[in-house]
């Protein structure tokens, strides 16, 4: 079996190899390697009652209100937007009046700014810092 010919194989069993189609050979991935990202929401089920519905979470969102609240994301779809044109998060207009954009670049930036210091850098290939970047998006 040679190694360019396998894919991990998510679910699994670990030290088996899959052959899921015929000549293409899968090595299983662990559990701990997938980021599990969902989002739950209550939605109602009939006679004022409400269940829990878990979805898988879209890689691409729109910029809007509500879905910044589902993703439990607290700042405004400006800010965010200001955040895209600054290039800090990848975005792409889908219409001239909807952009969305991409919640794993977001949650990088997230943990990125758990450095106090983030703000107050220089990105490489940038002049200015993270900051000025951020206030030059206006």
């Amino acid at each position: 079996m040679s190694s360019r010919a396998s894919i991990p194989v998510i679910g699994a069993k670990a030290g088996t190899v899959v052959e899921v189609v015929p000549g293409r050979r899968f090595i299983p991935m662990t559990i701990d390697s997938i980021d599990p990202i969902a989002v739950m929401e209550i939605v109602p089920a009939g006679e004022g009652t409400f269940r829990p519905v878990v979805r898988i979470c879209g890689r691409w969102w729109s910029c809007s209100t509500k879905n910044l609240r589902r993703l439990g994301i607290g700042i405004s779809p400006q800010g965010l937007l200001r955040l895209i044109r600054a290039g800090f998060v990848l975005g792409r207009n889908i219409t001239p009046l909807v952009t969305q954009f991409d919640y794993h670049s977001y949650m990088a930036h997230e943990a990125a700014t758990a450095d106090p210091e983030f703000w107050e850098k220089t990105e490489p290939g940038h002049k200015i810092t993270n900051r000025q970047r951020f206030r030059a998006s206006l």
